[in-house]
């Protein structure tokens, strides 16, 4: 049998269906140590130079490259520099700073010599390889400009974006709201956990399941509890559904005697994008609009 005629649709075409019907929440502002897991909602540049000046990748000693060309050859230290502790001063002709990672170069030096590569005899340095200008100098700006977009809408902040906005400077973002998402199980055999095994009753472990899969995936999962297999009583439960962004069923789904799902929801609004997707299992399967909201019958 042809598939259209059947009413049936490829997973592919479901899957574009469903992406279709379900728009961007609302943005919400956090603060930046609440941000992990959270969607961008707009783009963020950077507030600041990073590095806001240069400074050294090594520890080591500041030089002007032009006084060790030839080595070995002895120095002067006429001062430190350590990170948020620059060297007040430059250097001139035949002198150096010891220096530290992370701290700013000083005047006058324009290369680093390893610590490695040196021995200390009081103030002199003897200075044992030879650099070129920058070598081991990390230039402003090497990482990223002021005002450079760094992340872009619709990001999932892992923890490197997390550091990467901390680093620009940033605060607080504008993140989309996570979604509330209801979880409505459906059948007169569901129990919850715990609960004793009446004779042909099984547990209802997939809403549990799929609330955790929701909330893992940066989501609410929102469990409406069990609807037995009539209409009043899945009436009565979709009623709380009110404060969530999308229904998600599971069971009733089918064409059973018991199968009340499409009938009621329908009955209360339900618009039925599709009902039938070409894959098994999970065939019978219901995606569309009920109140404004994406509602999908598993």
């Amino acid at each position: 049998m042809d598939r259209a005629s059947d009413g049936l649709i490829s997973v592919e075409e479901a899957i574009s269906r469903v992406l279709e019907g379900i728009l961007p929440l609302n943005s919400e502002q956090v603060s930046i140590s609440e941000a992990f897991g959270r969607v961008l909602a707009i783009e963020e540049a950077s507030r600041v130079t990073q590095p806001p000046l240069a400074v050294s990748a090594m520890d080591g000693y500041a030089v002007r490259a032009s006084d060790v060309l030839s080595v070995p050859i002895t120095l002067t230290q006429v001062g430190e520099a350590a990170a948020g502790a620059g060297f007040d001063g430059s250097i001139r002709d035949g002198e150096t700073v010891r220096i530290f990672t992370g701290a700013p170069i000083p005047e006058g030096a324009n290369a680093i010599v390893i610590q490695e590569d040196t021995k200390a005899k009081g103030d002199k340095i003897v200075i044992k390889s030879s650099v070129e200008v920058g070598q081991f100098v990390r230039p402003k700006g090497l990482d990223f400009e002021k005002g450079q977009v760094l992340l872009s809408a619709g990001t999932r902040l892992n923890s490197r974006h997390v550091a990467l906005a901390s680093a620009m400077n940033i605060p607080w973002l504008y993140v989309r709201r996570k979604p509330r998402i209801a979880i409505l199980p459906t059948g007169d055999e569901l129990v919850m956990p715990g609960e004793p095994l009446k004779p042909g009753q099984i547990i209802s472990s997939n809403s549990l399941g799929l609330s955790a899969f929701v909330n893992a995936a940066g989501g609410v999962g929102v469990n409406l509890g069990i609807a037995q297999d009539n209409s009043d009583s899945i009436r009565n439960l979709i009623s709380n559904v009110k404060g969530a962004d999308m229904l998600v069923t599971i069971g009733g789904a089918s064409v059973g005697d018991y199968d009340l799902i499409k009938t009621v929801l329908s009955e209360e609004g339900l618009n039925i994008t599709f009902s039938r997707v070409a894959m098994r299992p999970g065939k019978p399967l219901i995606f569309g609009q009920i109140h404004g909201k994406p509602m999908l019958g598993l």
